[in-house]
């Protein structure tokens, strides 16, 4: 318990007595100046009743959490400009004072984790946020936030509440988060609410969710629904401004094309662990163009068969932008082939088979080829000098080549015989080797048989100079008719 700070009238009796105020003991609360205001912590000190000596026309924060109260303190009453108040983890139950109405400046009251069964009251206008989390409310009235117009967020979990009225909220024409967390619904509540964003009803143990359970509220960007028992989200689930559903941790195992087709505004999908085997189409999103982010951890997928949507799926969610930011979620668990390969690796393990690979196969390929390169580059090399250690001098090169020469032109073969008794043709004379000599070097042809008692001999360019006999090499045999003219 706190000690007063001695009025006036009190230091003069301790004056008198020999005492000195400064010798009286201060309060227990710590105190912090804050833009001319006092930020005063009362919290955690086992008090039942507030302590005196505070100056109640300063305080602008305050913090009495924690201690034994049962009910409001009466001295509250005093403190006018305060705008944060603070009583959360007292054993406060009974009705709320009057006085809490008449606090224009307070825009902050945290009453969690008290004794709380029911809330039927509405408090002032000006206040923006109101915790009563942690408490064992589980009926609300419907006007209990009736006329609370500047109300932004208000925070019911860990309560007992299992219904709402479908106008509770409804007049609170400024509420834009509601927090719904572990409390005992067993469907999403049927809400309306033309300022509400962001509803969280994680840990509620739902079971079923209808079609139309968020359409009444028509603001709604985020919705939590993660860790309850859902199987199934029904299709056509629709919400005409819905940009993040939360889903993770369900039992959620399937998707269908119409499951998220009326909510052409999603953005953010969380499917974290959930009970997933089979990879979906990319058809499950053709109703969702600005999904930019699936969240797919721990699900143990099944890459099982000749699923063509391992590949067609895997590549609509990691190409540039990717909408899975953490890549090593997409990996098989079934079957044991391809057991923590990713989609992308199961798909060409079971399609190609003779496709597949791995790091040290790629690289025992990678050196094979290297060491075929510079054996091959060291065969050709040897080959290339042993070849110029056998070439002939230069100076027999002309020798060389007539040689060669000969003897290609001795190897060719007539394909149309030469007639005996005539000249060739010029067919034949075409097909006939090519001299590699002179004209002044072929031989003479002499008739073998005597005519007029000598010899007709053929003339070539030399002849016409010098004549000479013919020699006897005839390559081809000319017979001469003698015709007599009587």
């Amino acid at each position: 318990m706190g000690f007063a700070k001695p009025s006036r009238w009190l230091c003069l009796v301790l004056v008198l007595g020999s005492y000195s105020c400064e010798d009286a003991p201060e309060p227990p609360c710590r105190q912090v100046e804050l833009d001319g205001g006092l930020d005063v912590d009362c919290s955690d000190l086992g008090l039942t009743e507030m302590p005196v000596g505070l100056d109640y026309d300063q305080v602008e924060v305050l913090d009495v959490s924690n201690n034994n109260f049962v009910d409001f303190p009466p001295e509250l009453q005093y403190f006018t400009r305060l705008e944060k108040l603070t009583l959360s983890g007292n054993h406060l139950s009974g009705a709320i004072p009057s006085f809490l109405s008449k606090w224009d400046k307070l825009h902050t009251l945290n009453l969690s984790d008290n004794n709380y069964m029911s809330w039927a009251t509405p408090l002032n206008a000006s206040l923006r946020k109101l915790d009563l989390s942690k408490n064992k409310i589980n009926t609300i009235d419907e006007a209990a936030f009736s006329g609370m117009s500047s109300l932004h967020f208000l925070d019911l979990s860990e309560n007992r509440i299992s219904n709402l009225p479908a106008g509770a909220f409804s007049e609170a024409s400024s509420l834009d988060n509601l927090v719904l967390s572990r409390n005992e619904f067993s469907a999403v509540p049927d809400i309306s609410s033309s300022s509400l964003r962001s509803l969280d009803l994680s840990s509620c143990q739902l079971l079923t969710v209808s079609p139309r359970a968020v359409a009444g509220l028509t603001a709604l960007l985020a919705l939590d629904l993660s860790m309850n028992q859902l199987e199934f989200l029904p299709d056509h689930f629709s919400s005409g401004t819905l940009q993040q559903l939360d889903l993770s941790y369900n039992a959620v195992s399937d998707l269908t094309d119409h499951t998220f087709s009326s909510l052409p505004h999603l953005a953010v999908l969380d499917l974290r662990g959930n009970d997933f085997r089979d990879v979906f189409p990319t058809s499950v999103f053709a109703s969702n163009p600005f999904l930019r982010e699936l969240r797919l951890k721990g699900n143990r997928w099944s890459c099982d068969g000749f699923n063509l949507n391992l590949f067609i799926t895997y590549e609509y969610l990691t190409r540039e932008p990717p909408k899975v930011a953490d890549q090593r979620s997409l990996v098989c668990y079934s079957p044991f082939n391809v057991s923590q390969l990713s989609w992308q690796e199961a798909y060409i393990q079971t399609w190609h088979p003779s496709e597949g690979y791995d790091t040290f196969s790629m690289v025992a390929l990678m050196i094979g080829v290297i060491i075929g390169v510079v054996l091959t580059s060291a065969v050709c090399r040897g080959l290339m000098a042993l070849n110029r250690s056998e070439d002939p001098p230069a100076s027999s090169n002309n020798v060389a080549g007539e040689t060669r020469l000969s003897e290609r032109v001795e190897s060719v073969v007539l394909r149309i015989p030469l007639r005996e008794d005539l000249p060739p043709t010029y067919d034949e004379a075409l097909l006939m080797p090519r001299l590699n000599a002179s004209f002044h070097s072929l031989p003479d042809f002499v008739d073998e048989e005597p005519l007029a008692g000598r010899f007709r001999r053929s003339r070539s360019i030399g002849d016409l100079v010098e004549p000479r006999p013919r020699g006897g090499d005839r390559r081809s045999v000319r017979r001469t008719v003698q015709i007599s003219i009587e």
